[in-house]
């Protein structure tokens, strides 16, 4: 028997078994993004892919009983080619050959390859099968009424109709220009598929950056903190500043006696944990009414302050409140030369990666400040130098209790 065309029969299964098994990896992992995006330039092949995806079942359906035909076609086939070459006490060889070479060429590289390159691949493929489909409507009928009824017994729910979030961040992986769409509007979405994750203490103005009052103070006094400080609300302290008790609206005061006390003007306010989740914090903050909260520690100390403006930053960025005055966030990195830098010591470690492309070491920390204070673990005075991976930290501003200005340089 002439072994050449067995051999051309058997490559040809194995790459069958590849193609099928391939799509399979291929469709589930092709961006419906990008497939709009192309379908929208004209490519019928994604026109088609996108048509094919209504209906998942169906194509998946489709895949895997090519996959599973061509699987047991093949192992006959080699089956009884060994047993008409060798004999049939040499079946086992079938065994033997069939396992390895199905796996590596049938199932790991088409799998891979597919995977890596679904996007490229599946609009490509995507009419054979559509011709397989066809080819296979009668049996695919019975599997997916049967699937139905399985899903419908077990109260199992099909898939969402409605985007993935995974799916919308894909957008911000293609060109600007091809997608119309500015850096800005990209950031906020980014923005808004972040604010859930952002943590109260994240964006909260650390309470020794706050100007408080102690309740036994004065009105008079209090208008002075408030004029000195470009501040309206001023958390009230009883006896120590990490314990507030209330916020004083300063307002009220104008026509209040000057030698009065303010106890009787301050109002409660919100307290919550720094790990609470500013989009909960927001819509407590509305139906309270609040405009303040007071983030506190595990023991019920105060932190610091957050206010619906620094909420609503997260996702429009610029909205300066009262609290935004004392130091502006253009301030809070400038360039003075060459890789020569004054930064805000409360400025993120993430953004001062992104700006200035430097390498930073891992820290638990969220802020230059913290990241300095873990390096020396004390709070060092001004005039202080602290490097880290080839970068020096100078510290230009320093209070007994924080680190206030830093030069960068590198």
């Amino acid at each position: 028997m002439d072994i050449f065309i067995p051999v051309i029969i058997i490559i040809f299964f194995f790459l069958l078994e590849g193609f099928f098994s391939g799509s399979e990896i291929g469709i589930v992992s092709a961006d419906k993004i990008k497939l709009h995006h192309k379908a929208a330039l004209g490519s019928k092949g994604a026109k088609l892919t996108l048509k094919m995806l209504e209906k998942p079942d169906w194509i998946l359906s489709t895949t895997m009983l090519g996959t599973n035909l061509i699987v047991v076609s093949n192992t006959t086939f080699i089956t009884a080619l060994i047993i008409n070459l060798f004999g049939e006490s040499n079946a086992w060889l079938a065994v033997l050959l069939i396992a390895p070479v199905a796996w590596i060429f049938g199932e790991i590289i088409p799998k891979s390859i597919f995977q890596q390159n679904a996007n490229e691949i599946v609009p490509r493929i995507i009419f054979i099968l559509y011709a397989a489909s066809f080819i296979f409507s009668p049996v695919l009928i019975i599997f997916t009424t049967i699937s139905r009824i399985f899903a419908l017994i077990t109260g199992i729910e099909g898939a969402s109709s409605f985007t993935h979030r995974e799916e919308i961040s894909s957008i911000l992986e293609l060109h600007e220009e091809e997608i119309e769409m500015v850096a800005s509007e990209k950031i906020m979405i980014m923005r808004v598929f972040n604010f859930s994750k952002t943590r109260a203490y994240e964006i909260m103005v650390p309470l020794i950056d706050v100007a408080a009052i102690e309740i036994d103070s004065t009105c008079r006094k209090a208008l002075e903190i408030a004029a000195e400080n470009s501040h309206s609300k001023l958390p009230v302290y009883e006896k120590r500043i990490d314990k507030i008790i209330g916020v004083l609206n300063t307002l009220e005061l104008f026509v209040a006696d000057p030698e009065k006390s303010i106890k009787e003007y301050v109002r409660k306010t919100s307290y919550v944990p720094g790990s609470k989740s500013i989009k909960n914090l927001l819509m407590e903050l509305r139906k309270d009414g609040d405009s303040v909260a007071i983030v506190v520690d595990e023991f019920g100390g105060a932190e610091g302050l957050i206010t619906m403006e620094d909420i609503m930053e997260e996702v429009v960025e610029d909205m300066e409140d009262e609290y935004d005055a004392r130091e502006p966030s253009q301030q809070w990195l400038r360039k003075i030369g060459d890789k020569n830098y004054i930064a805000s010591a409360r400025i993120e470690i993430d953004t001062l990666k992104e700006k200035l492309k430097i390498e930073m070491p891992e820290s638990k920390c969220a802020t230059l400040a913290g990241f300095l204070l873990e390096k020396a673990h004390d709070i060092p005075p001004a005039g202080s130098i602290i490097e880290s991976c080839g970068v020096t930290y100078t510290i230009l501003q320093a209070t007994p209790q924080a680190i206030k200005e830093v030069r960068i340089r590198w």
